[in-house]
Parts: structure tokens; C-alpha cells; sequence
């Protein structure tokens, strides 16, 4: 399998960054993310540095800016077509997840991608699904 067969969710971006370190560019090169991803992080960082106070504000900066620039190297999909937003809202719906979580599997489907999620429900949701997942750990560095 290889990195361009899968589509990252926000929350295995961010674990293999945390369990991998400098090894996570390589595994996240040239994979998939929605252009969601961005504000997903930030909002992660975010909370890290201010709702719970395990990072400053200058380590949260350079956090967000390392983790951007790992994000220049995937291939970041736009969920900005009308048509697009209509089956993301239909499969939220249909399958009773977050709009954000949708747009994951949805994204996974069209373009015939292995979601990589640590999220249970995320996972739960794919099974009703054509979308095959992996989680983080199942990846290890090359």
C-alpha cells in the first residue's frame, strides 16, 4: 500500500505526528487530506494551548507551522463543488456522523482511497460503507 492509496483524517494526521515525529512526513507524503484538515488542526492546537494549557503559545506556533508545511506535501482535496457538499450532507445524514466526518468518507469514495482514522465512530461509519480504513498504527516508517 502506498501513501497516494490513502486519505488522512485530521486525527491520524496529528497521532503520527505526535507517535512518529520526524518519521511522519514520510509516511503522510503525497497522501490525501480535505482542505478541512487545516481548520481541524488549528482548532486541535488551539485547544492544547488554551483550553488545556499543555503547550505555550510559541511551541503551539511552531507546531501549527510544522504540521502546515507536512500538509504542503499531500494532496489536499477542496470540498468546494456544490454537488460534492450535497453527498456530504446525504451520507451525514445517512449514516447518523458530523458533516466533517462525511466529508472524509465521502472524499475516501470518490476517490477510491483507504481512509486512515483513529476514530471509532469514523470506523463504525465506514464498515456501512464501500470505504476500507486503517488506523495510524498500522503505518510505520520507511
Amino acid at each position: 500500500m502506498t501513501e497516494s492509496s490513502l486519505l488522512f483524517d485530521t486525527s491520524c494526521i496529528l497521532a503520527l505526528v505526535r507517535e512518529f515525529r520526524g518519521n511522519a512526513p514520510k509516511i503522510l507524503r503525497k497522501g490525501f487530506t480535505v482542505s478541512l484538515a487545516y481548520y481541524e488542526i488549528g482548532n486541535a492546537i488551539w485547544r492544547e494551548c488554551y483550553l488545556l494549557g499543555r503547550i505555550a503559545l510559541d511551541d503551539a506556533a511552531i507546531v501549527l507551522s510544522s504540521i502546515f508545511t507536512i500538509l504542503q506535501t499531500m494532496n489536499v482535496t477542496m470540498l468546494e463543488d456544490d454537488m460534492m457538499g450535497r453527498d456530504i450532507l446525504n451520507m451525514a445524514g445517512e449514516l447518523g456522523i458530523t458533516y466533517y466526518d462525511a466529508a472524509y468518507l465521502t472524499m475516501a469514495q470518490k476517490l477510491n482511497k483507504t481512509l486512515v482514522t483513529n476514530d471509532e465512530e469514523l470506523i463504525k461509519a465506514a464498515k456501512k460503507t464501500d470505504v476500507k480504513t486503517l488506523r495510524s498504527r498500522a503505518l510505520q516508517p520507511s
